[in-house]
């Protein structure tokens, strides 16, 4: 077999592939003779099947996957031998087998285009990027306190309904001139006062008691039409299209009263005897949210970092080639309309994964061996005590670990989160960022947007 490459483009390049009898008939002889030992047709004794009839019934097939076979063989070879960086996959051009005859074989030609990914360097020491840290101020030190007591309060019965209260009640739909719709929709729902971002739905909800009856436009009491759906036990579809009023009949109010400053909210949110006083219950309060916004940060400066090699890189790809390999690999039929719709999201992601994957390589990065052995060990060990129990023996704890390791899915999610664990940690030591103080809004802007 020979397998000659062909610049085409920039980014692109044709293999043409010539496979000779020589390549194929060993693979083939020894198919037909597997097929002939367990051929049976009447007539014949298991096994003593003529060979010519063997070749008549699946000799065609035969010859075919074994081409196929080699050709799959012979180009992951050829690609891995000769250091090829491919995007996507070598896809077939189809007027290059014209002139091969099946029936009657002797040299097979076929053609493949690549798609290759663009040289990337990056250079670190030319970026500027400052480290994000949220000022935690008093007042969001009292905002996470008050969620606190909420979060750990009790659910009480009340008489009338206030504007943080939840309403358990029968959602029922109504005719145009009011009245109820025989065989319409009739679900008990719960409606969250405090979240209703319909002011005038609210104002309506508000200061109504038990029995009472409002009518409500149902797309204003939901997020969306998913939560439309499960609020009145349809599907989504029929939400969707939904335009009659509804009445709200309510069953139940209900008030979160939240739990008073006190050891027993001490001890239920950081542990028994963990803090003594307001003081330092807000001091740990306080401690904790510079860890969570810290965490937070660090993936911000990843992401900026990234942001400004990706445009410091600036690099083509194989359009062409990509849009039509998206198209022929897609698991789902597409149009060339719906390829173009979603092409420039796809490129700009293949372009930040090139630029990282370049990151990792330059310096080091890739998770070896041994850390993935030691994180699949560590969450194992951090699922147990979750739940209070301890942590396996190291035997069995080994065990379950090579299980982990042995889950494509799984093995991979480890080694990217080692990965970006590696990427943050070698950005911040050799940038040696600045640090910017920001405001909580300027932060969740940041968040957003980085």
């Amino acid at each position: 077999m020979t397998i000659d490459k062909v610049e085409t483009g920039t980014l692109t390049a044709t293999l043409k592939v010539k496979l000779s009898p020589d390549d194929y008939t060993p693979g083939v002889e020894k198919a037909l003779k597997e097929q002939r030992k367990q051929a049976v047709l009447p007539g014949f004794r298991p096994g003593q099947v003529p060979m010519s009839l063997i070749k008549k019934r699946v000799g065609k097939a035969v010859l075919v996957n074994e081409v196929e076979r080699l050709i799959d063989e012979n180009l992951r070879n050829y690609l891995q031998t000769n250091a090829l960086r491919v995007l996507g996959q070598p896809l077939p051009k189809n007027e290059s087998t014209s002139g091969n005859d099946w029936d009657n074989p002797s040299d097979f030609e076929f053609a493949y285009e690549l798609g290759l990914a663009p040289a990337c360097e990056v250079e670190l020491d030319k970026v500027k990027v400052e480290f994000p840290v949220v000022d935690v101020t008093a007042e969001l030190v009292e905002k996470e306190v008050e969620d606190m007591k909420r979060r750990f309060g009790r659910l009480e019965d009340a008489a009338a309904s206030q504007a943080k209260d939840m309403l358990l009640g029968d959602i029922i739909e109504l005719n145009a001139d009011g009245s109820i719709k025989e065989g319409g929709i009739m679900h008990r729902a719960t409606i969250s006062l405090e979240f209703l971002e319909d002011e005038t739905t609210r104002t309506a909800l508000t200061g109504k008691a038990v029995a009472d009856e409002v009518v409500v436009n149902p797309h204003k009491v939901s997020r969306d039409h998913h939560d439309l759906a499960r609020m009145l036990g349809v599907d989504p579809d029929r939400a969707h299209h939904l335009e009659s009023s509804f009445l709200f009949r309510i069953v139940e109010i209900k008030r979160m009263v939240a739990a008073e400053m006190n050891q027993e909210l001490f001890d239920r949110v950081y542990g028994k005897d963990a803090v003594n006083d307001e003081d330092g219950f807000r001091a740990k309060v306080k401690e904790g949210l510079e860890g969570m916004f810290h965490r937070d940060s660090e993936r911000i400066f990843k992401r900026s970092v990234m942001k400004a090699l990706h445009d410091q890189a600036r690099l083509d790809l194989p359009d062409a080639f990509l849009k039509r390999w998206i198209k022929e690999t897609s698991e789902q039929p597409m149009t060339v309309e719906q390829v173009e719709e979603g092409y420039a999201s796809y490129a700009d992601g293949l372009k930040r994964k090139l630029v990282e994957d370049r990151v990792v390589e330059k310096y080091g990065l890739e998770a070896k061996g041994e850390e993935m052995d030691a994180f699949a060990k560590r969450y194992i060990a951090d699922q147990f005590q979750q739940y209070g129990m301890p942590p396996p023996e190291d035997g069995r704890l080994q065990d379950m670990a090579a299980r982990m390791l042995g889950d494509r899915e799984q093995l991979q999610r480890m080694r990217d989160s080692i990965v970006q664990q590696k990427l943050t940690i070698h950005f911040r030591t050799l940038l040696e960022p600045k640090e910017r103080w920001v405001s909580y809004d300027e932060f969740v802007n940041l968040a957003r947007t980085a």
